[in-house]
């Protein structure tokens, strides 16, 4: 039995600058609305991992599913909500004055999730409950099909994988956070 956790390709949304808490709201819903740039080569290793799994699981988001287009799996393919990324809160949306290079915002943002500043978003505590809901089906399906793997986002794989640690499997790559990476965990 192996799981498979594989993040989306490179985004097609590349916009960077200077921009304001409401302009980082609309830049996220940007990002989540877009599939991923053509041009993102997919690393040999994760094209085989992607050819041994016998039924994939895919976030509902876009990037994820263009990028299981690409990816060309040969079985069964569902879609699910529980896989979709981590949401991002927008701090300090009333601030109209205060303007951070993107890059500033996700990790300033992130920090501020983490901390507990949810605001309409999925808090910490959930999203870990929504990891081991998924790491429980994902036991399920590779119980049922063997080999599962999972298209979807960096920091619920990060999640899910931590679930799954928790449940004895283990880990038999290095976890790394690039696109097209494949993370594989097997149970003994």
């Amino acid at each position: 039995m192996e799981i498979i956790l594989i993040r989306h390709g490179k985004s097609a949304w590349q916009k960077s600058g200077w921009i304001t808490p409401a302009q980082f709201a609309q830049w996220i819903a940007a990002y989540d609305a877009h599939g991923i740039s053509v041009d993102d080569p997919i690393p040999e290793l994760t094209v085989q991992k992607m050819k041994q799994a016998n039924v994939v699981i895919t976030s509902p988001l876009p990037r994820a599913l263009h990028s299981v287009q690409r990816l060309l799996p040969a079985c069964l393919v569902e879609e699910n909500e529980l896989f979709r990324e981590v949401d991002t809160p927008i701090p300090f949306l009333h601030l109209h004055f205060l303007r951070l290079p993107v890059q500033l915002w996700l990790i300033f943002a992130r920090l501020c999730w983490f901390l507990g500043y949810v605001r309409g978003v999925e808090s910490y505590a959930q999203a870990v409950t929504r990891a081991q809901k998924a790491c429980d089906l994902l036991m399920e399906y590779s119980e049922k099909y063997g080999t599962v793997a999972v298209v979807g986002h960096g920091w619920f794989h990060r999640f899910v994988g931590k679930q799954l640690e928790k449940k004895g499997w283990k880990r038999t790559v290095s976890k790394r956070a690039t696109h097209w990476y494949a993370c594989s965990y097997t149970l003994d």
